[in-house]
């Protein structure tokens, strides 16, 4: 029941301010958005040199790259799938030869609008391998990862497992509405306990208006073992669907707010400009807030799949018998969920079955224990379970790689 640590920590004293908005900072120096921000960036690197040369004059401490969305699913949709390498290359160098020795930079990543089985076609390794093209190829110019407003657990989980073969931090962040969901339905505190548990090094709040992103983070800070970030955008919408942009003050203030309530690592994102990254940078350098003494939840036991969280107690959790897998689980999970377990547990025998029960996994009401004597096996059915998994420490495989094989996917041998 250990807790593993995040994979690095980010190399920078705390309270850190991050940039302000890329794409729509960009739309200054005359980006349309018709075409990838990563394209715009290949071919006007002045502008991004001088939009990110603003956010370091107003204090940013990390600076990322110019290529949100910049992988080969993303990109084939502008028939520029076959540049996905070149393209992220040039972008990150831009901003790597202006600025590494001035900041820390950060590889962006973004969602890749794939859907893996039974949502769509996409199988979880043909996601992670997309991820892995992007990834390595911003690598050699990135201090750091930033994953940002991917709205599925599965793409999320993909693409960290792609980063994580770097070694180096990750901060994750995602767009919610008010409930703590995506448009998808994942949920944000459910994804902060599967993706700490997975190694990341922040997790937080982007994109999201301003007064939701503060309360959201109250919500989620006791249960955080990692630094929380909030990125929320200058723009919010009133009930009558009315656009408005907070005044640089306004935006600073909910910032403010952000770090009152459990918030270290902070920064703009929608038509937040220099102006609102000044803004921020005055009231840290003012000191005009408070670091909170947040009472903090156990998470030992704390699981949970894209949109479900569970507390297990240890002395009263009850694991189910276990039931064998195949390619339609439904009557089978369904009738073991009804039951009074604590646990569905899930005999993991061959690779086939890890992709047996992966196409049945959202049916499970129950927090998910794998039971398994084969090593490649086991690997399997973690990798591709997207959630906070249990393993069953009844598993016929050695203690000591047991251990290893549940730390590298987030799980807990139980």
């Amino acid at each position: 029941m250990d807790s593993y640590p995040p994979l690095q920590d980010i190399p920078i004293q705390m309270p850190i301010l991050l940039d302000g908005g890329i794409g729509t900072g960009l739309t200054e120096y005359g980006y349309k958005g018709d075409t990838p921000v990563v394209k715009f960036a290949v071919e006007n690197p002045d502008a991004v040199i001088a939009l990110q040369q603003g956010y370091l004059d107003s204090g940013a401490k990390i600076i990322r790259t110019a290529t949100f969305g910049a992988n080969s699913a993303i990109l084939s949709r502008f028939g520029l799938q076959k540049e996905t390498a070149f393209l992220n290359e040039q972008a990150a160098r831009i901003t790597y030869d202006a600025f590494h020795e001035k900041a820390i930079i950060a590889g962006c990543i973004s969602t890749s609008g794939l859907y893996i089985e039974p949502y769509g076609e996409s199988t979880f390794t043909e996601l992670m391998s997309v991820y892995r093209e992007q990834v390595k190829a911003l690598s050699p110019y990135c201090d750091m990862f930033s994953i940002e407003n991917v709205p599925a657990i599965w793409n999320m989980r993909a693409a960290v497992l792609a980063c994580k073969k770097e070694n180096k931090p990750i901060m994750v962040t995602m767009c919610v509405d008010e409930d703590g969901d995506t448009d998808v339905g994942t949920n944000v505190l459910s994804t902060l306990i599967i993706l700490q548990e997975l190694g990341i090094s922040a997790f937080g709040i982007s994109s999201t208006a301003a007064d939701i992103t503060a309360e959201l983070i109250r919500k989620i800070s006791p249960y955080a073992k990692i630094p929380l970030i909030a990125k929320p955008s200058a723009e919010y919408v009133d009930e009558d669907g009315n656009k408005h942009r907070l005044s640089p003050k306004e935006f600073a203030d909910n910032l403010r707010l952000c770090i009152e309530n459990g918030a270290i690592i902070i920064g703009g994102s929608n038509y937040s400009d220099n102006v609102c990254q000044q803004a921020i940078a005055d009231m840290l350098s003012e000191e005009e807030y408070t670091m909170p003494e947040i009472e903090k939840q156990d998470m030992s036991l704390a699981f949970a799949d894209e949109n479900q969280i569970f507390f297990l107690e240890p002395d009263t959790t009850e694991f189910s018998p276990a039931i064998e897998c195949a390619p339609d689980m439904s009557e089978e999970i369904s009738d073991m969920c009804e039951e009074s377990y604590d646990i569905l547990t899930v005999a993991i025998n061959s690779p086939d079955d890890a992709i047996d029960f992966a196409k049945n996994m959202h049916m499970s009401t129950l927090p998910v224990a794998f039971l398994s004597d084969d090593e490649i096996s086991l690997k399997m059915a973690l990798m591709l379970y997207q959630g906070r998994a249990i393993v069953d420490g009844k598993s016929l495989i050695e203690e000591e790689k047991l251990q290893e094989i549940a730390q590298k996917y987030g799980a807990v041998v139980y």
